[in-house]
């Protein structure tokens, strides 16, 4: 008899705490792919998704949540975006039957992990690794910008004021990515309570 499969974390810590800042894998889990067919179809799409979620795709490096609060989607290029959504909602079905002939639909949930970096000083210590101004006047909330972080691509989001990032990262390098904003996070003060989970 065949063994189960079970899927494995990207990165092997729970969470690491430091100063005050939280660096963590993120619950999101389910990432689709929207890449709009040229000409009419394009603003089909715009339309439906409109209708359907509430919502206008956004032109620019942002982000949106969808009315009913169950996904966001991102900015990801001239007519691509991405939708994120918590596991298990069936957004990849849901996508197909609103959007699923005026887009290519393609998941990637299985292709990215989300790594979360929250706390006082996380705006410092993503500067230490993201070549984007990340001044508050520049780079706030809901704000997404397709970068390098090191030198791994990584989509940033800025998902509140505090502030709170996430980085959404091919799966084979997330824990790169955990180790080198682990070691952006040293010099920030420490204290017992800090740890790697």
């Amino acid at each position: 008899m065949a063994d189960q499969l079970f899927p494995v974390p990207p990165v092997k810590y729970g969470s690491l705490q430091v100063g005050g800042m939280t660096l963590e894998q993120s619950p999101f889990a389910e990432i689709v792919s929207l890449g709009a067919f040229s000409g009419a179809r394009r603003d089909e799409l715009v339309n439906r998704i409109h209708e359907v979620f509430g919502v206008i795709l956004p032109e620019h490096p942002r982000a949106v949540l969808a009315a009913d609060g169950r996904c966001t989607f991102l900015w990801n290029g001239p007519s691509q975006w991405l939708a994120v959504a918590m596991e298990d909602t069936g957004l990849l079905s849901r996508l197909g039957e609103v959007c699923g002939d005026a887009c290519a639909l393609t998941s990637q949930s299985d292709s990215r992990a989300i790594l979360k970096l929250s706390g006082p000083d996380s705006r410092n210590v993503a500067s230490r690794l993201v070549p984007v101004d990340l001044h508050p006047r520049v780079f706030g909330k809901d704000h997404v910008a397709s970068t390098l972080a090191g030198h791994i691509p990584v989509i940033m989001w800025q998902t509140d004021d505090e502030p709170t990032y996430l980085f959404l990262v091919f799966r084979s390098l997330a824990a790169s990515l955990f180790h080198d904003f682990s070691v952006a996070l040293n010099g920030f003060s420490s204290s017992e309570t800090d740890s790697c989970v």
